[in-house]
């Protein structure tokens, strides 16, 4: 346990050294041979990561269980509910997912209409994105146990400020500065919001509260729709910016009034 947040950190920046090349590398496929050829580059490497998946080992049988799943999911969510810390991180990451992911999907209509780079300058700004959660990752892998709570709000209000700087950017070298500092923040919260959790959940509900933790990924999608209707209304930097200001203010108000999450360590 002592190690926990140092193996999520290391895990965390394999997961994200594809995205400083990957992206780059398709940005400027897309300018030079078109979207087709970059889904069919896509599909292929899917085909290939399937035959990969054959070719594991076979694991031991596990032996049935004799609650049902209903069952299961009603204890998982009374003890969310009745374990205060583990409640606040959860509602805590859900409220930084639904407010800063919708940056994603919007990111080719600031490429394309506010900086305009094109596909290849969009790329560009994802893999300096990544190059933002590498360092984000190294740094949580080399920090002690300490304070991670207050390192999970400090998150917050980091990816806040970044993403509001971001969306009323119309400079080109700002955009890149301040897209660094949103992908530091993004990799602090996932890191330590993954770490806190595994690292204060009782045993026999791990699995059960990881799985609602990972339920919030699905809930980026309706963020995105309700950003898409204020961008359609006021344009795609107050709708961004409108999200991101909401987040600063809402992780400033959790570090000053919600002890119980700030005093994790």
């Amino acid at each position: 346990e002592d190690e926990l947040m140092n193996a999520i950190s290391l895990n965390t920046m394999g997961m994200n050294s594809l995205q400083i090349i990957a992206p780059a590398i398709t940005g400027f496929l897309i300018d030079a041979v078109g979207f087709a050829a970059v889904y069919y580059a896509m599909t292929g490497t899917y085909l290939l990561s399937i035959v990969f998946f054959v070719l594991l080992p076979r694991t031991s049988v596990m032996a049935p269980v004799s609650t049902r799943a209903i069952d299961n999911i009603k204890a998982g969510l009374k003890y969310v509910r009745h374990d205060k810390p583990i409640f606040l991180v959860l509602m805590f990451s859900l409220i930084v997912v639904f407010l800063s992911m919708p940056y994603g999907m919007l990111m080719p209509i600031f490429a394309e209409d506010i900086l305009k780079v094109g596909a290849s300058g969009m790329g560009v700004l994802l893999s300096v994105a990544g190059i933002g959660s590498i360092l984000g990752s190294i740094v949580l892998a080399s920090l002690p146990n300490k304070k991670r709570g207050v390192m999970m709000l400090a998150s917050g209000i980091l990816l806040g400020i970044a993403l509001s700087v971001f969306s009323f950017s119309k400079s080109w070298p700002l955009s890149l500065a301040f897209i660094v500092l949103v992908g530091l923040g993004q990799t602090g919260r996932m890191t330590l919001s993954n770490t806190l959790l595994q690292y204060y959940v009782d045993n026999r509900y791990l699995g059960r509260v990881m799985s609602i933790y990972l339920m919030q990924f699905g809930l980026t999608s309706f963020g995105t729709f309700i950003a898409g209707m204020i961008a359609e209304a006021v344009g795609t930097p107050w709708a961004l910016g409108s999200f991101s200001m909401i987040l600063f203010v809402a992780s400033i108000g959790a570090m000053f009034f919600l002890p119980a999450l700030r005093k994790l360590e």
